[in-house]
């Protein structure tokens, strides 16, 4: 200990002692570069995964990996990308199934507990988001308010900008979706409207048709007396139903799930939610985890339909 002390307590010995450290640092940003792109290119194994409970245990440890990686090369795009996906797909494809079970059949404890947690990871894949985007200046607009200023950065925006920009949008938009009581949150509707619309110029099919059916969800979800637009939310379904359909089966589980109870359609609730259940999950075998979180979500809601359709809907007209 002495001898150490010594030695760092000479010039040459702090500076041959920083030169190490810089030299550690170096080689833990190379190593982490070098890591990231396998890693990226790696991801697909967990998109081709069948087991939903193995991908629950699995998402925390992977996460969390990615971010030790972080730390040493923090401005790294494919890491940056992996997080912001991650962590919206981990709120989604677990926590958010978690909760709407809660809500039928748990405490309210265990449902306050869920929306808390589900918050905590969508915000992280929001920051995520941001990180990637790499735009202060129009998050900050975004953040404040000043749909000018916001406008204005988004219309310089190029299609390699829309991974960024969407899972900010997406991580942003879930935690208000579960904060609807918080004002202070709501405020942030405008730019988060404007920020999808953008995504939806540059690429509506990003992630297997993710944009059309965000904007979709958004416009069915709230009430007509508050904003709610169930006519044009359809015309965002159908537009990813024709290119997406038979193979994201989320969005004829989310077109089930949220267009038809607004419009209390059984028949565009059962027929939607057939086509997600008999589809060959297989087909696809890059959106396997998706097309089995779509399948799980299918059934629970298939059990529990008079819980959003009532018995005596009108006429239904079909999806």
């Amino acid at each position: 200990m002495s001898g150490f002390l010594a030695f760092s307590g000479s010039r040459s010995g702090r500076v041959l002692a920083l030169a190490a450290a810089l030299s550690a640092c170096n080689l833990n940003k190379l190593t982490a570069n070098a890591t990231s792109g396998m890693l990226e290119f790696g991801a697909v194994a967990m998109d081709r995964e069948s087991d939903l409970e193995f991908a629950r245990g699995a998402f925390p440890a992977s996460l969390k990996t990615l971010e030790t990686f972080l730390i040493s090369s923090p401005e790294n795009e494919s890491l940056l990308l992996l997080l912001a996906r991650g962590y919206n797909s981990y709120a989604f494809a677990i926590l958010e199934g978690d909760l709407e079970v809660a809500r039928l059949h748990g405490t309210t404890e265990h449902v306050d507990e869920l929306t808390r947690r589900a918050k905590i990871h969508y915000m992280r894949g929001r920051e995520y988001g941001f990180g990637l985007l790499a735009r202060p200046a129009l998050r900050k607009a975004a953040e404040s308010g000043d749909m000018a200023k916001l406008d204005a950065e988004l219309a310089t925006l190029k299609k390699k900008n829309v991974a960024g920009l969407f899972w900010a949008t997406y991580g942003w938009l879930s935690t208000i979706n579960l904060s609807k009581d918080d004002a202070d949150a709501l405020r942030g509707l405008t730019a988060i409207e404007h920020m999808l619309a953008r995504v939806l110029q540059l690429d509506p099919d990003y992630n297997a048709g993710s944009p059309l059916v965000m904007q979709a969800v958004y416009l069915a979800s709230r009430p007509v007396v508050f904003g709610g637009k169930p006519a044009e939310a359809k015309k965002y379904f159908e537009q990813a139903m024709t290119k997406w359909g038979d193979r994201n089966l989320i969005v004829p589980y989310l077109y089930a799930r949220f267009y038809c109870p607004e419009v209390q359609d059984r028949k565009c609730f059962d027929a939607l939610i057939h086509k997600v259940l008999a589809t060959d999950v297989a087909a696809e075998p890059d959106l396997r985890l998706n097309n089995e979180v779509a399948r799980a979500r299918g059934r629970f809601w298939k059990e529990h339909v008079d819980r959003i359709i009532l018995p005596s809907s009108p006429e239904p007209s079909g999806p």
